[in-house]
């Protein structure tokens, strides 16, 4: 027998506790990385979407929401701005690109978002097939509404109203694809984009068959008055609303003064996405650190379980240990004997937990609407996460070593004796 096999077949004996202390430091590993898994990819994807974004202008509310509705796409937005007031936003000297966004619809949970060009190229998204939009209902689908849906190039759909599913589907309007885009890792891949006018015009459909209808009913009224209705047209257009502008200010000075500036003399708000964001990922910090204190808790306990372990089987087995060494066994081999059953345990414990953890942001990402939104996965190595491996199997080896140490040191003869 090998020294592997006899350090297993002593665990074996005592297999309750051995599995005792392989769960509880499982179950604190997995506790500790998800936290890291899910924090990783949570802040990777956080920078990358937000990246170029120095500020959101929206509709009054809390600006932390406006953050995470017009740049993440997890949340439902303040309200509306006047498309009027946003163009001449738009203008503004210390304002280098700002590009409108309109939501309000989605597709099978995928959000479909009403803006320009400037948006995916501020991604700097290529397409995998197909083109831009060229008319109003046409509409360019990310990676993974692609991946998800089966959708294809020529392909219609129909939108529903709201940001989530159930929402009334607006059947007497489709949506034709035209182009599908590469992935990019950021959160356009969860998109559905189209144009602004594809937006305006699926809500203004009604109001439109309306107007059709009272013009029908009365042509020689609608005649008469013909400059009445060019100029209803105009203020209709004047009318129109998006959702907000996301912003790339000129200089740094524009950070301070802008936002201010927009803050108290319109009616609407300006975010910054970094400001909120680290304000939320302080928020976070409370409960991810309370966690991360209840899983090293757990390896803690397991650590003083097995040391307690060790400690008793070695003085339970000091007779067998005794005939070891008088059957050839050198000290060495006694101390390693005692060293691998720890190790067995923390490996076996360990591994158990790495993989649990992965498992269950996988699990939370294919099957949770916002882990989804997060585009979390399981399949992805961090490396802090080799590092919790690696110091967990140091302190597991340190933790060892006392009741290795207390095996090396049996005196063979003062036991034979005793037992004698």
């Amino acid at each position: 027998m090998n020294l592997f096999t006899i350090s297993l077949s002593y665990l074996t004996s005592r297999l309750q506790n051995s599995i005792l202390n392989i769960v509880m430091m499982a179950a604190g590993i997995m506790l500790i990385t998800i936290l890291l898994l899910f924090g990783y990819q949570a802040g990777q994807r956080l920078t990358s979407d937000s990246k170029g974004i120095d500020a959101v202008i929206g509709a009054k509310g809390s600006p932390l929401q406006l953050v995470l509705s017009t740049i993440y796409h997890i949340d439902i937005p303040t309200g509306n701005i006047d498309l009027k007031i946003a163009n001449k936003i738009k203008k503004h000297p210390q304002i280098k690109q700002a590009i409108p966004i309109s939501l309000g619809d989605s597709y099978k949970g995928f959000r479909i978002v009403g803006t320009n060009l400037s948006y995916i190229k501020h991604f700097k998204a290529s397409f995998d097939t197909g083109n831009l939009w060229q008319d109003s209902m046409e509409a360019v689908i990310g990676y993974d509404v692609a991946k998800n849906t089966n959708l294809k190039i020529g392909d219609r759909f129909a939108g529903s109203h709201g940001l989530v599913q159930g929402g009334e589907v607006h059947g007497d309007e489709t949506y034709k694809i035209v182009g599908i885009l590469e992935p990019t890792k950021t959160v356009l891949d969860r998109l559905i984009i189209t144009s602004l006018d594809s937006v305006w015009d699926i809500h203004d459909h009604h109001k439109k068959d309306e107007d059709r209808s009272k013009r029908h009913e009365n042509d020689e009224e609608e005649h008469e008055h013909h400059g009445h209705h060019d100029h209803k047209k105009e203020e209709l257009e004047e009318d129109k609303e998006i959702t907000a502008l996301l912003i790339n200010y000129k200089n740094k000075m524009a950070a301070i003064t802008f936002p201010r500036y927009i803050n108290k003399n319109t009616n609407m708000q300006a975010a910054s996405p970094s400001f909120e964001i680290s304000r939320l990922i302080k928020l976070i910090g409370i409960g991810k650190d309370s966690v991360i204190l209840f899983g090293g808790f757990l390896i803690i306990l397991s650590l003083s379980s097995m040391l307690i372990g060790l400690l008793n089987s070695v003085y339970q087995r000091r007779y067998d240990l005794a005939i070891f060494r008088t059957l050839g066994a050198s000290r060495k081999k006694v101390f390693l004997i005692v060293i691998i059953e720890g190790m067995i345990i923390s490996i076996i414990g360990s591994l158990v937990g790495l993989i649990a953890g992965h498992l269950a942001i996988e699990i939370i990402g294919n099957y949770s609407t916002k882990g989804a939104e997060l585009g979390l996965t399981g399949f992805i190595f961090v490396p802090q996460i080799f590092i919790l491996w690696s110091a967990i199997l140091i302190l597991c080896l340190v933790t060892g070593l006392l009741p290795a140490i207390r095996a090396y040191k049996t005196d063979i003869k003062e036991m034979l004796t005793h037992v004698t």
